[in-house]
Formats: C-alpha cells, structure tokens, sequence
C-alpha cells in the first residue's frame, strides 16, 4: 500500500509542476503583441501626413483621439464598430488612439 501511496503522490506532484508551466509559457509567447494592443475600445487603424484613423472595437458609441507630440487633437465621436478620420497637423506622427 505504501508503494501506491507513494506513485500516486509523485504523480500528483509532477501534474501540480507541469499546470504552471504551461500556463507560464501561454501567457508570455507574444511580447510584441502585448505592445501593439490597446485598451478600451479605441484602435489606431492606420495613419499618414495630416491625418489618422480610429476604429471602434465596441458595441457603442465612443468619442476618440491620438496621441500625438505637442498637442493631441480634439476628440471626435465614432459609432459602433466603425472607423473614423481624424485631421492631424503636418508633420504629427500618432502614437495609439485612446477614448475621451
């Protein structure tokens, strides 16, 4: 009996082990991704000389902008699930989209 004991205790033991590790390595394959991501609704969905588009991930309406250097645009709303323009000033390069 102590020899079942003692397989099924290392055998516990090894699963308990391996469940983390797994789990570990899941969670931090796509560090670049992690960068790329934004939070909440708003997405920059592309951008060039004088201008920038926000996607609207949600369900709802949000109201938007872009980070930007000096000074960042007013907001402007979007509706659900779409993409609006917003105008930029020359030369302004946008860093992520967030809501206002």
């Amino acid at each position: 009996m102590t020899g079942l004991r003692s397989a099924f205790v290392t055998a516990v033991t090894a699963a308990l082990f391996a469940v983390p590790a797994a789990v570990g390595t899941a969670s931090a394959a796509p560090a670049d991704e992690a960068q790329v991501r934004e939070p909440g609704c708003a997405k920059l969905a592309g951008s060039g000389n004088g201008w920038a588009n926000i996607h609207n991930a949600c369900g709802h309406a949000i109201s938007a902008s872009v980070e930007v250097d000096g000074w960042d645009p007013d907001c402007i709303q979007i509706s659900a699930y779409a993409t609006e323009t917003i105008g930029l000033e020359a030369g302004d390069e946008p860093y992520y989209a967030y809501e206002c």
